[in-house]
């Protein structure tokens, strides 16, 4: 049926333990590519954090009827994502800072040609308009909701636009509330256009991340992320759910493994749902075996009205040096 906790799916069911990996992990200096956009203070970016609603996915409780153009990251058990440290995804510079989406957005521009939007920051964030901004750096905190209209979260986004015309321009040519030439924009795109999001100029952030354009060379390794911890599964012959199994192995938070390849979506990609993510890493185990394991798995605490998930777990993160 699939992963054997509840609100994991996946295309085959985890059933044997085998050989895990070490824990020890020890920090860089180094400057990283890139970085996940939420952490717990002192934590690994993205860990005990879960996406509700992925990116070209219905929020049917908050939006029906739209997909989703962002990510929203709370804390996987639920208790308050306030006051969790909002990361710089890649370098680039702060290109603006406002609005009351609720609370502060920021946007730094890439040199990739991309924009990352990061929205429902408290009032007081740590950057400035014009600021350098590398991987990693802290830009603010999660805003605690004063309205109770949803959780405390971060709204998250990668696109190739500051103002595009009809997004959030001189001619929307949807009526949500940002408006014109409002640079946050309004954070979801209708179902029934005739154009996907990535179509409009968003893109899937962890294809953008996990991919290519973030930085050529491969992590060094993967560390398993605590909401995976316990799951036990197979290893893949090739980057896809029903592939072959190559062994089983139980995951535990904190088992590091080497990376030896990835298998990374289109950032472009018009697939819908969180079936759409597509990113795997080829790993290898202390007892010598190698396999490939996917770095998110679709949730289905959410769904669309289509009853496909709307969220995604992660399992693999980038572990520091």
């Amino acid at each position: 049926m699939g992963w054997t906790r509840r609100n994991l799916v996946l295309g085959a069911t985890w059933t044997l333990a085998a050989a895990t990996a070490t824990h020890s992990l020890a920090r860089s200096s180094n400057v990283p590519a890139w970085s996940l956009p939420i952490r717990h203070p002192g934590a690994i970016a993205g860990d005990g954090m879960v996406i509700r609603h992925g990116f070209a996915c219905e929020n049917t409780w908050f939006s029906p009827g739209n997909w989703h153009t962002a990510e929203d990251w709370y804390r996987a058990d639920d208790t308050e994502t306030a006051g969790a440290e909002v990361l710089a995804v890649l370098a680039g510079d702060v290109t603006w800072i406002g609005s009351d989406y609720p609370g502060r957005v920021v946007i730094v521009e890439h040199d990739l040609g991309l924009f990352s939007m990061y929205g429902h920051l408290d009032y007081e964030v740590e950057v400035t308009e014009g600021q350098r901004v590398e991987a990693g750096d802290t830009l603010g905190r999660v805003l605690a909701w004063p309205d109770g209209r949803a959780p405390s979260h971060l709204h998250f986004e990668l696109r190739d636009f500051f103002l595009n015309p009809i997004v959030n321009g001189d001619t929307p040519r949807n009526g949500f509330s940002c408006g014109y030439r409002c640079p946050p924009g309004p954070g979801y795109w209708p179902i029934n256009d005739s154009l996907h999001p990535a179509q409009v100029g968003w893109r899937n952030p962890q294809h953008v991340l996990h991919g290519d354009l973030a930085g050529a060379a491969l992590p060094p390794w993967v560390v398993v992320a605590s909401t995976a911890d316990g799951l036990r599964g197979p290893l893949r012959s090739a980057p896809e759910h029903d592939a072959a199994e190559m062994g089983n192995l139980r995951l535990r938070s904190g088992d590091r493994f080497d990376v030896l390849g990835r298998d990374v979506g289109d950032p472009s990609s018009t697939g819908t749902g969180a079936d759409a993510y597509r990113v795997w890493y080829r790993v290898g185990l202390p007892s010598g075996a190698t396999g490939w394991l996917p770095a998110f798995v679709p949730d289905d605490r959410d769904t669309g009205s289509d009853g496909r998930p709307s969220g995604l777990h992660p399992v693999l993160l980038p572990a520091p040096d």
